[in-house]
């Protein structure tokens, strides 16, 4: 591409029988990039995974506009990720529909971002995935990690009513409890947000079998500390490996190169 590196790597993890997740990157042109990771719950082995019923339903609706209405696309981008998420859900809804008790735990929590032209970035999000900015100070070369998404997950609301710290959220049960998430409910919640990529800026997506196994410090520290994009995802399925903490494992990394 014109502006961005990127890379991925997804594992079935520690003592996973199947991978539920699902990451994807997809040049819509040579400035646009679409990337996304999904972490499906309640599949089967022998039928299609709702992770990547996700990812396919929601590439779908943002190539049909973006091909027909670039610049319309291009303006409105979060509206637009938003209607390719409430797709993804209905989908995942008609399948409840047509079979209540075969696919009544069909679920995904979901990240993804458009990168565009100039280092704008637009991110949609639903569920207990994640999406961080790593930057690296031009002056002094020192990294920092933002989480631009929120976890929609019962332990979250216990932070945000001042009843959990944020020290023992990543330990606590209810971290796994989800509040939203495409596939569960008619309304989700989806979190929309947009900004300015710096030179050498890295949006990072992750499965919570990564962010809930690996502290954020140490997650920024193996990838800057990588050599490019696949070798930082590839690092970061390994340090979770280490931890033996069991679910699947995913990360999509995007490097604004300018």
């Amino acid at each position: 591409m014109k502006n961005y590196i990127y890379g991925g790597s997804s594992n079935i993890g520690y003592k996973r029988t199947t991978n539920e997740d699902f990451i994807n990157a997809v040049e819509l042109d040579n400035q646009t990039l679409f990337a996304l990771v999904a972490d499906g719950a309640g599949s089967k082995c022998s039928m299609t995974q709702p992770a990547s019923i996700v990812a396919s339903e929601m590439l779908a609706a943002i190539r049909r506009v973006f091909e027909a209405e670039r610049e319309l696309f291009l303006a409105h981008t979060g509206l637009f990720l938003q209607e390719a998420m409430y797709t993804a859900n209905r989908v995942l809804g008609a399948f409840k529909l047509g079979n209540e008790e075969l696919y009544s735990g069909f679920g995904s929590s979901v990240s993804c971002c458009i990168c565009a032209a100039g280092g704008k970035f637009t991110v949609a999000h639903c569920g207990n995935t994640r999406l961080y900015l790593i930057r690296v100070n031009a002056r002094d070369k020192t990294p920092s990690i933002r989480q631009l998404t929120q976890d929609h997950t019962k332990a979250r609301k216990l932070v945000d009513e001042g009843l959990l710290t944020l020290e023992h959220y990543h330990t606590h049960p209810d971290r796994l409890v989800i509040t939203s998430s495409l596939g569960v409910t008619t309304d989700p919640v989806i979190q929309i947000s947009s900004g300015s990529l710096k030179i050498n800026d890295i949006l990072l997506m992750t499965s919570d079998g990564i962010h809930y196994a690996i502290i954020p410090e140490a997650i920024m520290q193996l990838v800057v500390g990588s050599d490019n994009c696949d070798s930082a995802s590839a690092a970061l399925i390994e340090a979770a490996l280490m931890q033996k903490y069991s679910d699947n494992l995913s990360a999509m990394v995007v490097w604004n190169k300018g």
